[in-house]
């Protein structure tokens, strides 16, 4: 594997006993876990907060990582580095008064050093009045993007928004095969946590959601949010329950080291079990010493109207 730290190759210069990088669809930040030998040569390079550091590996990149915690432990030097700098670790209140969720979403990247870019949904869907309360940036485009039915993420030193609807469309970037004898492969279901309706209450709106797929789910009304009229009302009920409802079916798989896989990617299923279908990656660690890879992926759901 290789090692870029503030821009310079550092690979030759370091003994890595691990690597282990994470790339998740939303909520979290991608994030790498390192583990050197010899303590003392790491501080040489005097790392403080913020520096910025790239792994790779046969094709797969972290892309630009900021140095979060620095932990030495005896003669190990172990760090850990997001792809979101401390700067989104600010919490503030704000107001967005007749704005564009592209305009938001540039707004809130900017204020840690960021640009913001929306893929598979509209930019100019204009809001009346939204406010972030006590928040980070990047924890309040998460909000806004689960009411919308958006993956919000920072990759290599950017903010993305990504609709799960759009995801979903995507070609297959890979197709599996899974039967009932194969190890290292998880499948759960829990049809009884999902929403079959879902009616969202405002005084401007009464909207209802349903996933047709949903027989044994249960019914939830949801009255505090901003809602200004019916179609916003009508898509952030969709959104909510198909961000809700991806998250009850799941498939877990450890492989060899996979340097395709990363979250919001589109997965085909085959095989002999209830997993065959389409599913998108939500969550996929890559060992960069081991050269092993576990990939968490949700169903993709076209049953919400």
């Amino acid at each position: 594997m290789n090692l870029v730290y503030k821009d310079h190759d550092i690979t030759d210069y370091v003994n890595i006993t691990k690597c282990v990088c994470r790339n998740v669809s939303c909520g979290r930040a991608d994030s790498m876990e390192l583990e050197f030998d010899h303590a003392a040569s790491w501080y040489a390079w005097g790392p403080k907060e913020d520096d910025t550091i790239i792994g790779s590996l046969e094709g797969f990149t972290t892309g630009k990582m900021f140095l979060n915690a620095v932990m030495p432990e005896g003669d190990k030097f172990r760090i850990i580095a997001t792809a979101l700098p401390s700067a989104s670790k600010r919490k503030a209140w704000d107001t967005y008064v007749d704005m564009t969720l592209g305009s938001i979403m540039q707004r809130c990247a900017a204020e840690i050093g960021m640009d913001g870019k929306l893929y598979g949904i509209d930019g100019n869907i204009r809001y009346p009045y939204l406010t972030r309360n006590y928040e980070g940036c990047a924890a309040f485009l998460d909000r806004l993007g689960r009411w919308e039915g958006l993956a919000v993420k920072a990759v290599n030193g950017a903010m993305r928004g990504v609709s799960v609807e759009y995801a979903q469309g995507l070609d297959a970037v890979q197709n599996l095969w899974i039967d009932t004898k194969q190890d290292g492969a998880t499948y759960t279901r829990q049809e009884n946590k999902k929403i079959s309706a879902l009616t969202l209450l405002s005084p401007h709106a009464r909207v209802v959601a349903s996933d047709s797929n949903a027989a044994y789910g249960s019914s939830l009304t949801i009255s505090c949010l901003p809602v200004s009229d019916p179609v916003q009302a009508g898509r952030w009920a969709r959104g909510i329950l198909l961000m809700h409802n991806r998250q009850q079916e799941r498939l877990t798989i450890r492989m060899e080291f996979n340097p395709s896989m990363r979250a919001m990617m589109r997965v085909d299923i085959d095989g002999t079990t209830d997993a065959s279908g389409a599913w998108i990656v939500d969550e996929v660690e890559h060992d960069l010493v081991n050269r092993t890879s576990e990939i968490k992926l949700v169903r993709a759901i076209t049953t919400i109207r």
